[in-house]
């Protein structure tokens, strides 16, 4: 069984080219069959998804190519798909072996490339296989890619097997799964929409279509299954399941079976995982037991998708030998790398628009000087502009339950931006159930602003309503009065420090003058282990 070196999925990457007027070097080691834009053209010439050089170069053109795992080469595939008229004739492709220290120089000449594939002819829109005849006994970490004497070719796949990298202690704990201790996928039920091959791959992923999804099933019962031959026997300790990117589509739950060297017909299973939940877009972390980790050391492991979907990486950190050394404190084994939107993806995400007193008229006034008021009057013998009933300001403390009375607090908020800056988590309203609550920006010249976020409630039980969600922003050359029993969140500054003049009356009675509302419950129901139920986009 081998595996394409190359391609960028698995970190390989051209490091210089000698031209590539056409079309880049890079497009050769896409993961994706080569496609057509017939009739597309860019300042250059016909687009084409491939590598393509001038016309009338030197002797060749080459490009010099970092494999994505050192491994001994057994063949090549070369295609040439769409390249009608301009494909390269004829190419050949040599090895190099640098040293960890090493880097590799820029010009072809100035490495001893050693000759893999002899130079062989191509023909156009064509794909072409070179299985050599005998596999390298050398492993290479780069290759020299050649065309005479130029053009242009599609696609380059690198096919070997990976240069096994170990650890020298063979107590130390390492992914026994990964490409690069030599671990491979030797059959499975379902690759419909992504190969099993791509769990073994490093990183999280960018899409979806970088991990293992199968089709949905219809018959009761049914499960989808890969097999994955380690790099080496060992024992599991730490299981890492990743269902990045799989938001609607991951397994119900995951099964692992360990099988080992002597279990050649995989009668004797080892569970490590039994239907273990899986949730969408996430790591999940799974420790084995010592008594199975201590047991017999194991060589392969069945991955079981109960009943089908999608799984971006699996993971089975283990040892050579037992017993296991502590896992380092910095070691990122078994730390969650979350992405960007991990926490948020399932959330509701609103756009904050900029206010307007129509738009915001239901939670209250916005306080600005009115572009145009025929109510207006000029005061203090003429050198002033009197606006009058821009705001409302309400103190309904009669209805409060208690008798204690309510008076103006006018006080000063000094608000900063917080951590988050684009997307604000929303874990939390608050409102005042007796006063309105008036905030002025002191000195405010428009510059930087903030941003406001207000619900109606609910009608079942008077808590906010996240359906009813809306953000504004505000310059800072206006402010705001919220009506009385109007959820809000706290202010949100979005650029420099603001300083605030605010005025709400107070009783000094808690729930009378504040009353917060938590959203722990919506937020665990969309599983947002911080707390947050929404996000505000800025």
């Amino acid at each position: 069984t081998t595996q394409d070196l190359a391609v960028k999925s698995r970190g390989g990457k051209v490091l210089t080219t000698s031209d590539e007027w056409f079309a880049e070097s890079h497009n050769l080691l896409t993961a994706a069959a080569p496609i057509s834009r017939k009739g597309h053209f860019t300042p250059k010439g016909a687009w084409f998804d491939g590598w393509e050089t001038r016309r009338h170069g030197p002797e060749y053109d080459w490009c010099v190519i970092q494999l994505g795992y050192p491994g001994t080469v057994a063949g090549f595939e070369v295609d040439t798909a769409f390249f009608t008229g301009n494909h390269s004739p004829f190419v050949s492709v040599e090895g190099f072996v640098a040293s960890p220290s090493a880097t590799v120089a820029t010009g072809p000449e100035d490495v001893q490339w050693t000759p893999i594939l002899p130079k062989v002819a191509l023909n156009p829109d064509s794909r072409h296989g070179f299985k050599l005849e005998v596999p390298t006994t050398q492993f290479f970490t780069h290759i020299r890619f050649r065309m005479f004497p130029d053009g242009g070719v599609a696609r380059l796949r690198v096919y070997g097997k990976v240069h096994q990298v170990l650890p020298e202690d063979k107590a130390d704990v390492f992914d026994l799964a990964a490409v690069g201790a030599g671990a491979r996928v030797e059959a499975f039920s379902d690759a419909h929409f992504g190969h099993p091959s791509n769990l073994l791959l490093p990183g999280r992923g960018h899409d979806m279509s970088d991990g293992w999804e199968t089709k949905r099933s219809r018959a009761p019962g049914h499960v989808d299954w890969s097999l994955i031959k380690l790099g080496v026997a060992g024992h599991p300790t730490l299981i890492e399941i990743d269902t990045a990117h799989y938001m609607g589509n991951p397994p119900k739950s995951v099964t692992l079976l360990g099988y080992t060297a002597e279990d050649t017909l995989q009668e004797n299973p080892i569970t490590l995982l039994s239907e273990a939940p899986v949730k969408p877009h996430r790591q999940h972390f799974f420790e084995i037991p010592s008594e199975v980790s201590s047991g017999p050391a194991v060589t392969s492991v069945k991955v079981v998708m109960i009943p089908d979907g999608g799984i971006k990486r699996v993971r089975v950190f283990g040892s050579q030998s037992w017993p296991a050394n502590a896992i380092p404190a910095n070691s990122i084994i078994g730390q969650r790398r979350p992405l960007p939107d991990e926490d948020t993806w399932n959330l509701l995400t609103i756009e904050a628009e900029p206010i307007t007193k129509e738009a915001f008229a239901p939670w209250g006034q916005v306080i600005e000087v009115p572009t145009y008021d025929p109510n207006s009057i000029k005061v203090n013998q003429g050198t002033a502009q009197k606006f009058s009933h821009i705001g409302y300001f309400s103190n309904l403390r009669s209805y409060a339950l208690n008798d204690e009375p309510a008076v103006a607090n006018i006080a000063i908020f000094q608000c900063y931006k917080p951590i988050e800056t684009k997307d604000i988590g929303v874990r939390l309203l608050e409102r005042h159930p007796y006063s309105s609550q008036m905030f002025v920006p002191m000195g405010g010249d428009g510059n930087g602003g903030f941003v406001v976020v207000v619900a109606k409630d609910r009608t079942s039980d008077g808590n906010p309503d996240l359906s009813t969600l809306k953000a504004f922003t505000v310059a800072n050359s206006q402010g705001i009065n919220y009506k009385p029993n109007v959820w809000h969140h706290p202010m949100i500054v979005t650029g420099r420090p603001v300083t605030f003049l605010t005025i709400t009356h107070e009783s000094g009675v808690g729930r009378d003058d504040c009353e917060e509302y938590w959203f722990k419950k919506e937020a665990a129901t969309v599983g947002n282990q911080d707390g947050v139920a929404a996000v505000v986009r800025i």
